[in-house]
């Protein structure tokens, strides 16, 4: 166990390890330089030394902090789940049951190796080694860094939440960014979220009542003559339903024209 450790965390430096595995061969680890963290020890527990691997970054001010982070145990968590850090701090992973990795990503795909830091698989079935197998980082940027859990056995950790970041921000917090693992559910592609149900169609204008037509006015025959002078003599029949009401014809109120009328025109007779 402290042979591997060893070498895979000295690869994380952007060094190209071999390394003794547990059936005595040989493996090779090769990681990127330029990580944002810096390994300083590991430690195989069970009561065993620490291995120093890296020495303490030069030129910290003031005394390092130390963040002590459990990894899995009872749940799927990181705990922790978030952490500021100053450069310089120390952040201490502990590994619980059962068998968990603290590997970095990207904040937009939280369950995607980054390929920068990876702690490998880390494994103390039912808690059978005590105190747990621990690695000791030291942070040496300000900037957000985020962490998962590789493990996809019997569900992949990723997509059940297990997330870690260091230093998020006001734009790019922990919840978003474990949400998106959520959503993602341990892959880079995921699921895009449902679109929002179309806009109802405007309700239609209330009904309205047509006015009702005014009643059909009918026009009575009737009889007459004129005569030489153009005056007339005629008559007609008119029930009394033949006349409009008497607001309609307007009686009692005052208006018109002055103006004159022949008296030829005006002799016109009316029976009825």
């Amino acid at each position: 166990m402290v042979g591997r450790l060893t070498s895979l965390l000295l690869a994380a430096t952007g060094v190209v390890a071999q390394m003794v595995s547990s059936s005595g061969g040989t493996d090779t680890v090769t990681v990127p330089a330029g990580s944002t963290i810096i390994i300083i020890a590991t430690n195989a527990g069970g009561g065993a030394s620490w291995q120093n691997v890296n020495p303490p970054m030069a030129g910290t001010t003031g005394t390092p902090q130390t963040h002590q982070v459990t990894v899995g145990g009872a749940e799927l968590v990181y705990t922790p789940n978030t952490i500021n850090a100053a450069v310089g701090d120390y952040v201490q992973f502990n590994f619980m049951s059962q068998n968990h990795t603290v590997t970095q990503s990207a904040f937009t795909t939280p369950c995607v190796n980054a390929g920068m830091f990876d702690s490998q698989f880390m494994p103390n079935m039912n808690n059978a080694t005590n105190p747990p197998p621990a690695m000791k980082l030291q942070v040496n940027t300000t900037s957000p860094q985020w962490f998962y859990c590789k493990q996809k056995t019997p569900t992949p950790h990723c997509g059940k939440g297990m997330t870690f970041s260091i230093n998020p921000t006001a734009d790019k917090t922990q919840a978003m960014f474990q949400a998106m693992a959520i959503q993602q559910n341990g892959t880079a592609s995921g699921t895009a979220p449902p679109a929002p149900p179309p806009a109802a169609p405007p309700a239609p204008p209330a009904a309205t009542t047509a006015a009702a037509p005014p009643p059909a006015t009918s026009i009575a025959s009737g009889t007459g003559s004129t005569d030489g002078t153009g005056a007339c003599q005629c008559s007609c029949l008119c029930g009394v339903a033949s006349f409009p009401n008497a607001v309609e014809q307007g009686l009692g109120n005052f208006g018109g024209m002055s103006g004159a009328l022949p008296a030829s025109n005006a002799e016109v007779q009316i029976s009825g």
